[in-house]
């Protein structure tokens, strides 16, 4: 059933979800196609467990738990390189495991490549035709062909940021966007300042980071969904100079899965964070953000 799985990631229309038993698919909530993705056993350190009748009844990690644990912790984000339309030709990445590590796969694959690499990852984006990763050392790496060579382009922002999660997203002008977001507190607060976001700007010459302080006709959203910008001038009901964000780490929420979700808008001119109206926020699994897609 659709309505038990948790969702992993959205880019072009489709959504990522995983099932109890770990089983992941493309969704296009839409149109209700569904497209099967490789198995986690494909994955490294993931084996499964057997009943007296060879049957698989559950997923381990060899480092962790149980399954609880491997369905909330393992898979953090998926990102296409485009919509798997009619022609099939798609690759995807995501971040998986405790350690944050990637993975690829490409349309037909029936198992995950992973890449080695020592650094763990905070967030993935497509861009430029090529796959954009940053990890928690604030480092940008891009992946084309071949996807196992990266090319590493930017180092630290230079600016003390404390412990938080770190979001790459494309400006309406085509430049690369950093986003931090550090949050105090996981359960329900109604503190103005529970949340901090801080915006950088790629300098494309210098490939350093340099601070915004002001987004002026546009607005962010950023949470399991590949980040996004949008024109308030073409979409007039948004907050400029804002950035939309959702709960996105999933053993956390698992946690709280009964109270009280955190979404919001936080207001980049006075540093504070103020409900969205319309919405409720008792939500489970997590809501994220979707553009929709009615294709295929």
């Amino acid at each position: 059933m659709i309505g038990k799985r948790i969702y992993v990631g959205s880019c072009h229309g489709w959504v990522a979800t995983l099932d109890g038993r770990c089983n992941m698919h493309l969704l296009n909530p839409l149109t209700g196609a569904q497209i099967p993705l490789p198995s986690v056993l494909t994955l490294p350190f993931i084996r499964d467990i057997y009943n007296l009748k060879g049957q698989i009844t559950n997923f381990n990690m060899e480092q962790d738990h149980n399954r609880y644990s491997l369905w909330l912790k393992f898979i953090h984000k998926v990102v296409l390189s485009k919509a798997p339309d009619a022609d099939n030709d798609f690759t995807i990445m995501m971040i998986y495991s405790h350690w944050c590590k990637l993975a690829f796969a490409r349309a037909g694959d029936k198992a995950w490549t992973p890449i080695s690499s020592p650094y763990c990852y905070s967030d993935i984006i497509y861009h430029n035709a090529k796959f954009y990763t940053i990890n928690f050392h604030e480092m940008v790496e891009v992946y084309g062909r071949p996807m196992n060579l990266p090319l590493s382009i930017s180092s630290s922002s230079q600016t003390y940021l404390h412990m938080g999660i770190y979001y790459l997203v494309e400006s309406l002008d085509g430049n690369l966007m950093l986003v931090h977001k550090n949050q105090k507190k996981w359960g329900p607060t109604d503190n103005p300042k529970n949340i901090m976001c801080t915006v950088f700007s790629l300098d494309e010459q210098t490939y350093k980071w340099k601070m915004v302080k002001n987004l002026h006709e546009q607005t962010l959203f950023i949470g399991t969904n590949q980040s996004l910008c949008l024109s308030t001038i073409d979409f007039p009901e948004l907050k400029q100079n804002c950035i939309y964000y959702t709960d996105d780490i999933l053993d956390i929420c698992g946690s709280y899965k009964y109270t009280r979700r955190h979404i919001g808008i936080f207001y980049l001119q006075d540093e504070m964070i103020r409900p969205i109206d319309h919405l409720g926020y008792q939500y489970w699994p997590p809501p994220l953000w979707l553009t929709p897609r009615d294709s295929y």
